[in-house]
């Protein structure tokens, strides 16, 4: 049985203080608009494999996402070969800073215990990467966006730090053109517990940007720590 279907994209409203999105507004507003500071940006997202993510382009201050579902489980379903792919290209003519939010939402089966529960040891587990470092994954009790739904169980890590690359060489802010693909495998060996039998999750993966030129990024959010969460600060907010 196939372990994750096609994921999907989905845009949330930008904030109207900082970017609005570009619909079909005439060109001399948004020449009006670039003179005032307001700088329009757009990430396109793509994925590949099982949990391939469709095609989307959203504004600064929107998230784009992808969705991999995994349900009615059994143990021995997901192996290391069976993997969710979202990769985004910046295609903004400000630079910008990027940051990956993983949302997980879990349901029990005939089991009786959820499938994901926030544990490296137990049931089903998560692994992400972009290929050179990996990103923080879910531990606690969260939301995905909105209030979790009723017979699930929800976690959140926000706002890893991204970048993209030069060989190995990794750099924050992202340009015209740079992309980034993140990987997660999911992992649930035939040798777990019958209680997650029939258990079911939904991992969400949320790419968020914010423009460089008006944000600071928080000292603490580095090269040495890409694939941690970035936390918003009164100063530094990524979009929602």
């Amino acid at each position: 049985m196939s372990a994750l279907l096609d994921g999907t994209t989905r845009t949330v409203a930008s904030r109207p203080r900082r970017l609005r999105r570009l619909g079909l507004a005439s060109a001399a507003a948004g020449a009006a608009a670039l003179i005032a500071g307001v700088a329009y940006a757009f990430l396109t997202a793509n994925g590949g494999g099982p949990g391939s993510a469709a095609t989307g382009s959203v504004s600064i201050g929107s998230p784009v996402s992808t969705t991999c579902p995994l349900p009615n489980m059994v143990p021995g379903d997901l192996t290391g070969s069976r993997t969710c792919s979202f990769g985004v290209t910046y295609t903004g003519s400000l630079d910008a800073y990027m940051s990956l939010t993983v949302q997980v939402q879990t349901a029990k089966g005939s089991g009786g215990t959820a499938l994901y529960p926030g544990s490296a040891t137990m049931g089903l587990t998560l692994s992400i990467s972009d290929g050179h470092n990996n990103f923080t994954v879910p531990t606690t009790g969260g939301t995905t966006g909105s209030p979790c739904p009723t017979g699930y169980t929800c976690f959140a890590a926000n706002n890893d730090l991204a970048a993209w690359y030069t060989g190995s060489t990794p750099t924050l802010a992202f340009s015209n053109g740079k992309t980034v693909t993140w990987t997660v495998t999911p992992l649930f060996p035939k040798t777990t517990d019958n209680h997650y039998q029939g258990a079911k999750a939904n991992v969400t993966l949320i790419a968020q940007a914010v423009q460089t030129g008006a944000n600071t990024l928080p000292s603490g959010c580095t090269t040495s720590t890409i694939g941690q969460p970035c936390a918003e600060t009164a100063t530094f907010q990524w979009s929602s």
